[in-house]
């Protein structure tokens, strides 16, 4: 066994252990940092056991918070309109098994994992300093990207360098774009060790999320931005300008030709079409989505766009699996959410996601509208850091298939979370009573 993985499985045993000995919020902290790791794709984790690290870990954080004295929320998490929406979805996805697809059941588990997740942080991360500790994590997380995506050998784009659900450059855009948004909220709120240390992050972020030269995360991040200008405290607005400028700067500066190109299409030569054909391709993708959802209204069950493309999409948008001697045809995925839910759980399914958006955005504008103290700047760059978070997936998920992307469950987690502790706060100073969102 190699050092590095002697240090993880150490680091593992410990945090698990401090989760029952110590507080939970340990637990989930070693999840946290697993999803990050992920073992199974590290060359340090061949010599570790074949284990569900990121599963075990999930259901000793949950033992242990059923297990602790950590008292229970003043709203329960099934209180707020959001939790129910989701956890109704999981529950009509359950109901499509006999008639769903064989890759149904992947979806199944994943989803009901996520529900159980959106508890436990939902229980957790209960307070301002819980809130700092778990977008600290989230960013650490991401750097660690940053890192990795500086020691990517070859050139293109970024595949297969991140954990469960990130191993595409879309997705690893999008996820590495939400840490830098919570970056930016920390280096305004923190002080010390913490301001200075994410300073010396944010480049290996910047960096990563241009190696991905995804245009879904270039869009959201823009969107993001100015959620996150609107969504932050007044006194800070000068200060996110100015270093938003010097972002664009730098990115101006020291981006690769190869990624405006790709961003602005400003070429075009033969290469620039033939990056541009995945554009194209959505759009024929979309066409086919909306004639399996008017064969299937009621969906097919998780991931049904691969499993029915064969039948509604010509060879030459399908996937190519090249072998020893032959390449042959392979499936092709969705690239867009809203329609993966509309073709895979249909009618209901997207109801479900519209009612869901519709209340995200109700939320955020509470969220926003709630009188913070000047003691308490601090959970209003971190509601900006939310609210632009989920903007930025939104909008990227116009382009990539998100519903297995984690880190968007984390931020529906931290919204909800998020409110009440805003409205908890206000309560205590007698500025507001406590409704569940």
């Amino acid at each position: 066994m190699s050092v590095t993985g002697l240090l993880f499985l150490l680091s593992y045993a410990v945090g698990l252990l401090a989760a029952f000995a110590k507080h939970p919020r340990f637990g989930l902290y070693t999840y946290v940092a697993v999803f990050y790791l992920h073992p199974p794709i590290r060359w340090w984790g061949a010599s570790l056991p074949d284990l569900r690290w990121s599963l075990v870990a999930s259901i000793v954080t949950l033992l242990a918070l059923l297990g602790s004295k950590v008292p229970p929320s003043a709203v329960p998490w099934t209180a707020h309109r959001l939790t129910k929406i989701v956890i109704v979805y999981v529950i009509w996805m359950w109901m499509q098994f006999p008639w769903a697809n064989p890759q149904h059941f992947e979806g199944v588990l994943l989803l009901t994992k996520y529900v159980v997740l959106l508890y436990v942080i939902y229980r957790l991360v209960n307070d301002r300093e819980s809130l700092v500790n778990f977008s600290l994590a989230h960013v650490i997380g991401c750097f660690y990207f940053g890192m990795l995506a500086l020691g990517a050998s070859g050139e293109g784009r970024l595949e297969l360098l991140g954990g469960p659900g990130v191993k595409d450059s879309n997705t690893l855009g999008m996820h590495v774009s939400t840490g830098l948004f919570f970056a930016g909220s920390l280096l305004l709120s923190q002080r010390g060790w913490r301001r200075w240390g994410i300073a010396l992050m944010v480049p290996a972020m910047a960096n990563c999320l241009v190696q991905t030269e995804s245009r879904g995360a270039f869009l959201g991040i823009a969107c993001g931005g100015l959620v996150y200008y609107l969504s932050a405290p007044k006194a800070h607005r000068k200060l996110i300008v100015s270093l938003g400028a010097l972002s664009l700067f730098v990115l101006a500066a020291y981006a690769p030709t190869t990624y405006w190109e790709r961003m602005g299409t400003i070429k075009s030569n033969e290469e620039t079409a033939q990056r541009d054909h995945s554009a194209e391709s959505r759009l024929v993708l979309i066409e086919a989505q909306w004639q399996m959802f008017k064969a299937h209204p009621f969906g097919l069950g998780f991931d049904t766009t691969s499993y029915l493309s064969r039948d509604y999409l010509d060879t030459e948008w399908l996937t190519v699996r090249r072998g020893l001697d032959k390449a042959t045809h392979g499936a092709r995925a969705s690239h867009n959410t809203l329609m993966s839910m509309l073709v895979d759980q249909g009618i209901p399914g997207i109801l479900l996601a519209l009612a869901a958006v519709a209340t995200i955005i109700r939320m955020m504008l509470e969220f926003n509208r709630i009188p913070l103290r000047a003691d308490n700047q601090e959970l209003g760059v971190l509601r900006a850091a939310i609210c632009s978070s989920l903007t930025a997936i939104f909008v990227s998920g116009m382009f990539t298939n998100y519903i297995k992307a984690e880190v968007q469950l984390w931020m529906l987690a931290l919204l909800i979370a998020g409110l009440q502790i805003a409205r908890d706060t206000t309560r205590q100073s007698g500025q507001a009573p406590v409704r569940p969102a």
